[in-house]
């Protein structure tokens, strides 16, 4: 795994097929004891054939095991152009994945499900639900999520609804049915639905929603859908927190970016044992489409993150612990205080992996200052001399951290930006302090995991999910400088990261 060994863009602990296409993943559920991840494959990355549901299990979320896979397409039936998004129940000692049969002639995709006895292999796949009569002017349906919610079994489904003159734009919906069996479905009427806003921008919500998922937490519930476009096809996920209640999301408030990067798509909910919300999504490939084909493979999982919510009902954004798993030991370690206008590498360039998680924490004695960068540098360098490079960047002054890519690689194919996580940066050390700035200490504290060609970054309870493509392979050279302003104190520490999917 992947499919080119010495491709060095590839990863080693995300969850993906051998090579092909992966995208959504599909219905991650605690089932006899294992976990166990599904998502969309294609066998080839041009993606000439039916979608199928790629399978993977795990005893902790960090080590996973490939299987062949647990759902296929059947010839002549509605599923026979692909099995695509959905998720899986366990009842009555079997589980049951509910999917979206795909017809691309066929914007209102069939609810179909399956069934398994022991997680492996799903056969037995009925109708479920029908989609929106034609008076309500739907013109998209698909992707269900199931859950047991409120004493019975509850089932949304993603929708688009038609704008008119008198109702204003599209309608992004997401759709709630009810059953006592899993198997005989009311519809009751629309879980939330949002004419759309923002067209065009980073907080588009889309003329329709797919990928409905849904988590209720205590008082209040998080959805979280996909925004979609007829003509760009997919943009970013979405996030709506309201009030917890049998029939809808009540008194529902913004929709937020579920994540601040430009290559998270396609949530994916489930419950673990101890009673954690945990959520994977799509890690969208950042490049364009010919050179996905030609390294013969294109997307991957994200590692799991946990949901949860503050007290007025905000979602936050968690790396699980058992990641500490992932660490192999540390390759590298710098402490403060890094003084004004100095550069230190953190590590010596023999040193630093395609795969390795980037600690930092550090302290300013106010937010009066330079930008603090942490600069990933190749051993490559183009016609000028300039070695590719990622650069992650405290700003103090405006309270974010940053990630810029535009130089991250020389390969014009390779998608470009800065993406930005806001509200990073804390007051620490004054509690008299009415904000933060020159009147107290400043802190900001970060996790980034990179795995090959990915980053996920973890800060102030937000992720942002990115993909680079340096040429030069490593071993790379990660440098910090403090920038003017005096000296920033804390620790910067690189842990080399295992490989753990076989």
């Amino acid at each position: 795994m992947p499919a080119l060994p010495n491709d060095h863009h590839a990863p080693h602990f995300h969850v993906r097929s051998v090579d092909g296409y992966v995208n959504d993943p599909n219905g991650p559920v605690h089932y006899r004891g294992v976990f166990h991840l599904y998502f969309q494959q294609v066998f080839d990355t041009p993606r000439t054939g039916p979608v199928h549901w790629g399978h993977a299990t795990s005893s902790d979320l960090v080590t996973w095991t490939l299987h062949r896979p647990a759902l296929t397409p059947s010839p002549g039936t509605p599923d026979e152009g692909g099995c695509w998004s959905g998720n899986t129940v366990p009842a009555d000692d079997r589980l049951y994945a509910f999917y979206s049969a795909f017809d691309p002639a066929n914007p209102f995709q069939p609810v179909r499900r399956a069934e398994s006895a022991d997680g492996f292999e799903f056969t037995g796949s009925v109708p479920m639900v029908d989609p929106p009569d034609a008076s309500e002017s739907p013109v998209q349906f698909r992707d269900p999520f199931v859950w047991w919610h409120h004493g019975r079994w509850c089932m949304i489904v993603g929708a688009g609804l038609a704008g008119d003159d008198a109702d204003g734009g599209a309608l992004g919906q997401a759709r709630l049915y009810e059953s006592s069996d899993l198997t005989r479905w009311s519809y009751v009427g629309p879980f939330a639905s949002r004419r759309r806003t923002g067209e065009g921008t980073d907080h588009d919500t889309g003329m329709m929603w797919e990928c409905p998922q849904y988590a209720a937490l205590g008082e209040w519930g998080v959805l979280l859908v996909g925004a979609w476009d007829s003509h760009q096809g997919i943009t970013h996920v979405l996030a709506i927190s309201g009030r917890d209640q049998a029939d809808r999301l009540a008194d529902p408030g913004p929709a937020v970016r579920a994540d601040q990067g430009p290559n998270f798509y396609a949530p994916s909910v489930m419950r673990d044992p101890s009673g954690r919300v945990l959520v994977w999504g799509w890690v969208t490939e950042g490049r364009e489409t010919v050179a996905s084909v030609e390294a013969d493979w294109s997307g991957m999982l994200t590692l799991p993150r946990v949901l949860t919510v503050t007290g007025a009902g905000e979602p936050r954004w968690h790396p699980p612990a058992e990641l500490a798993a992932l660490r192999d030991g540390a390759v590298g370690c710098v402490e403060g205080p890094l003084e004004d206008g100095s550069s230190v590498d953190v590590v010596d360039v023999v040193d630093v992996p395609a795969q390795f998680e980037l600690d930092l924490a550090l302290t300013a004695s106010g937010t009066d200052r330079d930008a603090t960068r942490v600069r990933l540098v190749t051993s490559g360098a183009d016609g000028a001399g300039e070695p590719e490079h990622l650069d992650l960047l405290v700003d103090w002054r405006a309270g974010t951290v940053a990630v810029d890519r535009d130089l991250a690689s020389r390969d014009p194919r390779s998608h470009r930006g800065t993406f930005t996580i806001t509200d990073a940066v804390a007051a620490a050390g004054d509690e008299d302090a009415e904000e933060t700035g020159a009147q107290g200490r400043a802190s900001v504290r970060f996790r980034l995991l990179v795995d090959g060609s990915v980053g996920e970054l973890f800060a102030a309870d937000q992720t942002l999910t990115f993909r680079f493509y340096p040429q030069s392979p490593p071993p790379w050279t990660l440098r910090v400088t403090p920038g003017a302003g005096g000296p920033v104190d804390g620790r910067v520490t690189v842990w080399r990261l295992r490989r753990s999917v076989r």
